[in-house]
C-alpha cells in the first residue's frame, strides 16, 4: 500500500489577501477616515468665533425688539388710529370700516342690488384683511430684516470658517496630507458645518417667531422650508468663499451687504442673482392665501414657489460641486 506525501503550501502568514478583500478594506478605511474628519470638523466648529458672537448678539437684540413690539402695541392694526393720505382721521381701523358699512347700507336701496352686493363683498374682504393684519405686518418685517440681512450674516458665521479657519490657522496643509481625496475633504467640511448653520438659522428664526406670538407661530409653520433651503444655498456659497479666498469673512460680508441687501431689493431682474430673492418668493407663495404679497408685484416680479425651491436646491448643489472642483485644483502653500 502506497502512501502519498502530505500536501505542503506556503505558511499562513505569507498568504496574500484577495484583491476583493483588499478593496473592501481600503474602502472601509477611507469611509472611517472621512467620518472621523466630519466629527472632528463638527467639534472644531463648536469653537465660537467673532462672527458667531456678532450673530448671537444681533439675534438677542432682534428678539428683544420683536418681544417689545409684541407686548407693547402688537402686530395687528386693530385699535390703531386710521390714516388717510398720511393724516390721522381720529378713528381706529375698526371704526372706519364700521362707519363705511353703515354708510353703504344706508345708500344701498338707492343703487342696484349688484352694486350693493359688491360693496358688501369689499367690506367683508377688508374685515378679513384687518383680522390677518398682524401676520401680514410681521411677515413684511421678516422679509426686510431676517431674509435680506440676518439670514446671510448668520450663514457666513459658520460657512466661511469651515475651511477658512483652517487656512488662517495654518492647519490646511496638515489637512491635505490626510489619506483622503480633496473633494472628500471639502464635502466633509460642508457636512460638518451644516448642523451649526441650520441650528443658528432655523433656531434663530424660531426664536423670533415665538417672540412675536400668534402671527409668529403661523409664520414659523409656513416659512421654515424657505429658511432651510436658503441655509443650504448660503452654506454652499460661503463654504466656497472660505476655501477660495484668503479673507473669506470680509468677502462674504461685502457680498451680503451689496448683493443680498441692496441688489436683492432693487427693481428689475438683477435681484434674481441673489439667494434672498428666491427665499422671499418661496415665502410669498406659502403665505399667498393669507394676503401676503409683494408691495408692487409688477416691480418685484416674483417666481413661483416651486421654481424658487428648485433654484435654491440647484444652486446649493452647483456651488458645492464648483467648490469641490476649485478646492481640488487650487495649490496651497505653507505661507497661507
Amino acid at each position: 500500500m502506497s502512501t502519498s506525501a502530505p500536501e505542503t503550501g506556503p505558511p499562513a502568514h505569507d498568504a496574500k489577501p484577495e484583491p476583493e478583500n483588499l478593496t473592501l478594506h481600503t474602502q472601509s478605511s477611507t469611509l472611517s477616515a472621512w467620518l472621523y474628519l466630519v466629527c472632528l470638523s463638527w467639534q472644531r466648529q463648536a469653537r465660537v468665533r467673532h462672527m458667531v458672537w456678532i450673530s448671537l448678539a444681533l439675534l438677542a437684540l432682534t428678539a428683544l425688539a420683536v418681544g417689545v413690539q409684541t407686548l407693547s402695541a402688537g402686530w395687528g392694526l386693530e385699535g390703531r388710529p386710521w390714516r388717510s393720505q398720511g393724516r390721522w382721521m381720529g378713528l381706529t381701523y375698526e371704526q372706519a370700516l364700521g362707519e363705511t358699512y353703515v354708510a353703504t347700507s344706508a345708500i344701498a336701496p338707492l343703487g342696484s342690488p349688484g352694486a350693493a352686493g359688491l360693496d358688501d363683498g369689499l367690506l367683508q374682504s377688508a374685515w378679513a384683511v384687518l383680522q390677518r393684519s398682524d401676520f401680514i405686518r410681521f411677515s413684511n418685517s421678516i422679509f426686510r430684516i431676517f431674509v435680506s440681512f440676518l439670514l446671510p450674516l448668520w450663514s457666513l458665521s459658520f460657512g466661511t470658517e469651515a475651511l477658512g479657519g483652517d487656512r488662517e490657522g495654518h492647519n490646511l496643509l496638515w489637512l491635505l496630507t490626510r489619506p483622503l481625496p480633496r473633494p472628500a475633504i471639502y464635502l466633509a467640511k460642508f457636512v460638518a458645518l451644516l448642523p451649526w448653520a441650520l441650528a443658528l438659522n432655523l433656531g434663530g428664526f424660531a426664536l423670533l417667531c415665538v417672540a412675536a406670538g400668534r402671527p409668529g407661530l403661523q409664520a414659523l409653520r409656513l416659512f421654515w422650508p424657505a429658511v432651510l433651503c436658503a441655509t443650504l444655498a448660503f452654506g454652499a456659497l460661503f463654504h466656497l468663499i472660505g476655501a477660495y479666498f484668503r479673507r473669506p469673512a470680509i468677502i462674504a460680508l461685502v457680498y451680503g451687504f451689496f448683493l443680498e441687501t441692496i441688489l436683492g431689493n432693487m427693481p428689475g431682474y438683477l435681484k434674481r442673482l441673489s439667494i434672498s430673492f428666491y427665499t422671499r418668493c418661496m415665502m410669498y407663495d406659502a403665505a399667498g392665501t393669507f394676503g401676503v404679497q409683494p408691495e408692487s408685484p409688477s416691480v418685484f416680479l416674483p417666481v413661483s414657489g416651486t421654481t424658487a425651491l428648485l433654484v435654491l436646491l440647484g444652486a446649493a448643489a452647483a456651488l458645492l460641486l464648483l467648490g469641490m472642483y476649485l478646492f481640488n485644483r487650487t495649490e496651497y502653500v505653507a505661507a497661507e
